[in-house]
């Protein structure tokens, strides 16, 4: 069975972006919301779902929506709106999963494999055949995203998965355009070359 196209879309990279050097940029500014329970109320479903993402089949996006809120409510006050909220919460919901997932490396390597973990996911689908197919896909695809550096794994998931724009990106990552235009490119080089060495039957 052939391995369906990552993502939503392969939309082109200018080529005369791929070659440029990896810059930040701050974005403008945008006021902070009044109270932990508005931001809740507007961004909960947001953060679930960047962490259900960033954070792949293992994680237990209720925990972390919880974890970031409560970190929010701790720095809410510090929070002088230099940065747009939806790019504070972003920061806040990626630290929150690259925290989560290393635990999560750590307990699989002592008390369990991927695989175990894996197998007690349940999958939307009609049949159970096809709930095992869409099961297995998804840990293969974040099998070979766990192998990619944390910034080429991000933009690589936001763009292809969550169907962000490159401007989106950008806004939320404090990133340069062109530098999330090269990170995708090599991204998606990195993923495609690890997928044929990782997982070569999936591609005949």
């Amino acid at each position: 069975m052939r391995l369906k196209a990552f993502g939503r879309r392969l939309t082109p990279i200018p080529q005369e972006l791929v070659s440029q050097p990896e810059t930040a940029v701050v974005p403008p500014t945008s006021p902070a919301p009044l109270d932990v329970a508005a931001l809740y109320r507007r961004y909960a479903d947001t953060v679930a779902s960047w962490a259900a993402l960033l954070g792949g089949p293992v994680i237990e996006v209720a925990d972390v929506v919880q974890e970031v809120f409560v970190i929010v409510h701790r720095r809410l006050r510090t929070f002088r709106g230099d940065a747009a909220v939806t790019t504070w919460l972003y920061s806040i919901t990626q630290n929150v999963v690259r925290n989560r997932r290393r635990k999560e490396r750590w307990r699989r390597w002592i008390g369990g494999s991927a695989d175990e973990l894996a197998a007690e996911l349940a999958a939307p689908g009609p049949t159970p055949i096809e709930q095992l197919e869409q099961r297995r896909t998804t840990q293969m695809i974040y099998q070979v995203l766990e192998g990619l550096r944390e910034k080429y794994r991000t933009v690589l998931i936001l763009f292809e998965i969550e169907g962000l724009t490159g401007e989106e990106i950008a806004r939320l990552t404090r990133t340069k355009l062109p530098t999330v235009w090269v990170r995708l490119h090599r991204a998606r080089m990195q993923f495609v070359r690890r997928l044929q060495e990782q997982f070569p039957e999936r591609l005949r």
